[in-house]
């Protein structure tokens, strides 16, 4: 359909090997729970629940050449999400992430083999200037290298760039172009890496986001766990709670409330209704074991806001 709205993503195509805990962990010992291999990437999550919720996606992601690899990219078409202006490097390695998720079904320790992201070369960026900015909205991610995420923001200045911290390590890779984004998402720990502010108290999340307004980002969002999420623009700074349900696999609750802040900017939501649909979308996410849920779509989380 010609009015469908399209956005763009930069980022990351892994493999996601997950184990879940029976028990709770033991720490320097084997424990004993079951292991399930899923299709991941933070880019990939986001592109994926944007599709499911009615998107058309331009996605922009790295591949290698080998069986993993072909595997996320027969996924991509199966889903007609657009990766022809990917880049494919040959002898390499298709990027991993091990988690280890505790009895609670949260995650405990994380790790990722994403080597293949490392030093991506201006072209690729440079390359794709125009299909980039063919789109009002980007969603970058901090699996790329700091040079990336420079260059485009840089060469695409009315773009409307809309950032996934990722993790607490490679948050500080935004610092330099916190200025330039129309949306931050985080988590507290990200948000203190990346402000050098130390939250003890709940109102500190607050001055964060104000903290981040300051700095030029247009809307914040700091997520809060089972606290709920402290967000705000030029108008308002506010904490909402969360429903809390117990998960089947936090992984990838992130990513779908990304892709719901997204939906709610394009839709044209007020501030309160974004974080109202972008928590819906995490909530339906981490009641099944895969990194997005298979049947999330725009009805599905209309039907489950309260």
């Amino acid at each position: 359909m010609a009015d469908t709205p399209k956005v763009t993503v930069i980022g990351a195509s892994n493999i996601d090997l997950i184990g879940f805990s029976k028990e709770e962990l033991i720490f320097e010992d084997s424990n004993i729970g079951s292991v399930e291999t899923i299709l991941g990437g933070v880019g990939r999550n986001i592109s994926e629940n944007l599709k499911r919720l009615d998107f058309d996606v331009e996605f922009l992601s790295v591949f290698a050449d080998d069986e993993f690899s072909k595997t996320l990219i027969n996924s991509c078409n199966d889903l007609n999400i657009s990766i022809q202006h990917s880049l494919t490097k040959n002898n390499s390695k298709t990027s991993l992430y091990v988690a280890i998720m505790n009895h609670f079904k949260d995650l405990e320790l994380g790790l990722a083999a994403m080597n293949i992201y490392d030093e991506l070369p201006d072209s690729f960026i440079l390359d794709n200037l125009d299909i980039i900015g063919q789109n009002e909205y980007c969603v970058l991610e901090t699996n790329l290298p700091v040079s990336t995420l420079e260059l485009v923001t840089e060469k695409l200045p009315n773009t409307r760039f809309a950032l996934e911290a990722v993790s607490a390590k490679k948050a500080l890779k935004a610092k330099s172009i916190l200025d330039r984004l129309h949306i931050l998402k985080c988590n507290s720990l990200e948000a203190e890496q990346l402000s050098n502010i130390k939250i003890e108290h709940e109102s500190d999340h607050e001055g964060i986001v104000e903290h981040f307004l300051n700095l030029g980002v247009k809307k914040v969002f700091i997520t809060l766990g089972a606290d709920g999420v402290a967000y705000g623009d030029e108008n308002e700074i506010f904490i909402e709670k969360n429903n809390i349900i117990s998960p089947v696999n936090t992984n990838g609750a992130g990513d779908a409330f990304m892709a719901g802040l997204i939906y709610g900017e394009i839709k044209k939501l007020e501030l309160y209704d974004m974080v109202k649909f972008g928590s819906a979308c995490a909530q339906i996410t981490i009641q099944h074991k895969n990194a997005v849920h298979p049947d999330i779509c725009e009805q599905m989380v209309l039907n489950s806001i309260v």
